[in-house]
Parts: structure tokens; C-alpha cells; sequence
């Protein structure tokens, strides 16, 4: 095989790696909305037995017991599709520490987290094992983002011509503060409303309670530490949001990832609004935690792309982030 052959084979493979974390990421995002909605339907016993639905491989004609069922069954596609991930990864990528330790890792993260699920519903839906599995599930997705970001060609060329304009160090630890902040913004989220303080403050952005009765008071405290952590991923990463602006070099993939966050953000907010000034609507709950996954998931990624210059998880020859454009090998 000569030296052409094996870049376009290796292309071959990294695209299909690529691919495939990519779909991945969006499915378990999927799979954690529509995870939202079994539980803000109130679905999440609709079927009271797990593994399989009182009893049945094929639950009964009920809607709860469909609702739920069917957040398992897609679940298990998200199941395969990792798996079959872990499998590239172990096959094509084991000298690479960066794709394959992160890939056994979301693996190992699936395992508890179906292990979870089973014990959520057995035990009836505690609030613990349900604020452990959304803190699973979120980081499964920070793993995928992660492999998504040191797999993708175009994203490890950048990483390869950042330079001091950006002030990499800086950037480097500003972009995991967003990250790590955004993460806590959804384990406070999940605690928010598996505490039943959604709309203890029925103002915003303060409370609208002047005197807290004591009653509310632990309520009040989880609704306001959520908003005040919202409030911290808003300021830091509008901080590299500006710095990324100021650069001397103007690369358009990072301009096109602030303007996403941008609109993410505005998204975002906008439905935490509406979440208590409309009590709550179904569809507002499942897509506030959408596009707070949906934020985190970018954050993963522009965090990696900052790192990476850092870490060198690729340091190979060039040809590795060649991709093929147009027939023609560009780097």
C-alpha cells in the first residue's frame, strides 16, 4: 500500500469516527430531552418494572407505559451507537490516548447510567439516583463533545494555528471555567426542579419575595444559586466570547462556534423566563434543558480546542488532519 493509499484509508477511517461521535452526541442530547419529557409528563413510572414493562417485553396499549418505554428504546440505539463508537476507537485509534481513553470512558459512563436508570425506577423515582443521572447523562455528552473535537480534521487544524494572538494560557483556563460552570448549571437545574423550586421566585431576575418565609427558604436558596451560577457562564464566557473577537486573526470556525453560543444563550435565557412567567409549559422545561446540554456541548468542544495545543493530542505527521475536499487532500 503506498503512502497516498494509506492517508485516504486513514481519512476513511478518522470521517467514519468523526461521523459517528457526532451522531452520537446529538442522540444522547435527544435522549435527555426526551428524557425531560417523560419526566415533566409524569410518564416516569409509566412503566413500574425495569427492564422490561410490567412484566412484558412489549408493554401494554397505554400511553404512559409507551412514553416511557419508548425513552428506553431509544436509548438503546444511543447504547449501540456508543458501543459501536468504543469499538472504533479500540480497533482503529488505540495509539491515540485522546480518542480511545475517552471513548472506554463514555462506555463505562453508559453502564452506570443504564445501571441507573433500572434504579430509579425501582426505587420510584428518588431525587438522588435522578440528579446522579442527569449528572451522567450530561457528562457522557461532555465525553462525546470531546471526541467530536479531537476527531474532527477542521477543529485539529485550528487548534494547530492558534497562536499568541488568542493568549492561549488564558484562554485555556477561561474556557474550562465556562465549561465546568456549565455542567454545575445543569446538575442546579435538575435540582431545581426535582426539588419542586421551579417557581418558588415568581419574578425575575431577583426573587419577588421580600420576606422569605421559612417554609420556602431552602427553596428560595436552590432557585437563586441556579440563577446565580446562569449568571457566572453568561459573564465568563462572554469574557471569551470578546477576547476571541479581539484577536488579530479572524478564524471563522471560532466565529461561527460565538455566534452559535450567542444565539444559544439568548435561547436559553429567553426560556428560563418563560418557564416562570408561564408556569411552566411542557415545552419550555424540555427545551431549556436541550439547549442547556446543547451549551455545554460547545463549551466541551471550544474548551478541547484551546487545550490541544497544550496536551498535543496529536502530535503525528500533518497528514492526519488532512481531510478530503473536492477530491483533493487539504490540510
Amino acid at each position: 500500500m503506498n503512502h497516498s493509499t494509506q492517508n485516504e484509508a486513514q481519512t476513511t477511517t478518522t470521517s467514519r469516527f468523526t461521523t459517528l461521535a457526532l451522531t452520537s452526541l446529538v442522540s444522547t442530547i435527544f435522549l435527555i430531552m426526551l428524557g425531560s419529557f417523560v419526566r415533566v409528563t409524569g410518564y416516569g413510572l409509566g412503566c413500574p418494572d425495569w427492564p422490561l414493562c410490567y412484566g412484558r417485553a412489549v408493554p401494554p396499549i397505554e400511553i404512559a407505559a409507551w412514553v416511557e418505554f419508548g425513552h428506553r428504546l431509544f436509548g438503546g440505539v444511543v447504547s449501540i451507537q456508543i458501543a459501536f463508537l468504543t469499538w472504533l476507537a479500540f480497533k482503529n485509534h488505540r495509539a491515540d490516548k485522546w480518542l480511545w481513553r475517552p471513548a472506554f470512558i463514555t462506555a463505562i459512563l453508559l453502564i452506570i447510567q443504564v445501571a441507573l436508570g433500572g434504579l430509579h425506577v425501582l426505587n420510584e423515582l428518588p431525587r438522588w439516583t435522578g440528579l446522579v443521572h442527569t449528572g451522567v447523562a450530561t457528562a457522557i455528552v461532555g465525553f462525546l463533545a470531546l471526541l467530536v473535537a479531537v476527531s474532527q480534521p477542521k477543529l485539529m487544524a485550528l487548534s494547530k494555528r492558534l497562536d499568541q494572538s488568542y493568549d492561549i494560557p488564558k484562554m485555556r483556563t477561561w474556557t474550562i471555567i465556562c465549561a465546568v460552570f456549565a455542567y454545575l448549571l445543569i446538575l442546579s437545574g435538575s435540582l431545581v426542579t426535582r426539588s419542586i423550586a421551579s417557581l418558588v421566585c415568581p419574578s425575575f431576575p431577583l426573587c419577588g419575595i421580600d420576606n422569605v418565609p421559612d417554609s420556602l427558604r431552602n427553596l428560595v436558596t436552590i432557585q437563586m444559586a441556579h440563577r446565580i451560577i446562569a449568571l457566572t457562564v453568561i459573564v465568563a464566557v462572554s469574557y471569551v466570547l470578546i477576547r476571541i473577537r479581539q484577536a488579530e486573526r479572524n478564524e471563522k470556525i471560532l466565529a461561527n462556534i460565538s455566534y452559535s453560543l450567542v444565539i444559544l444563550f439568548v435561547i436559553q435565557v429567553g426560556l428560563g423566563i418563560s418557564n416562570i412567567w408561564l408556569s411552566l409549559p411542557l415545552w419550555s422545561r424540555i427545551l431549556h434543558l436541550g439547549v442547556a446540554t446543547s451549551i455545554w456541548a460547545v463549551l466541551v468542544i471550544l474548551a478541547i480546542i484551546f487545550q490541544q495545543p497544550q496536551i498535543k493530542a496529536k502530535d503525528v505527521s500533518s497528514s492526519e488532519f488532512s481531510y478530503t475536499q473536492g477530491g483533493e487532500a487539504v490540510s
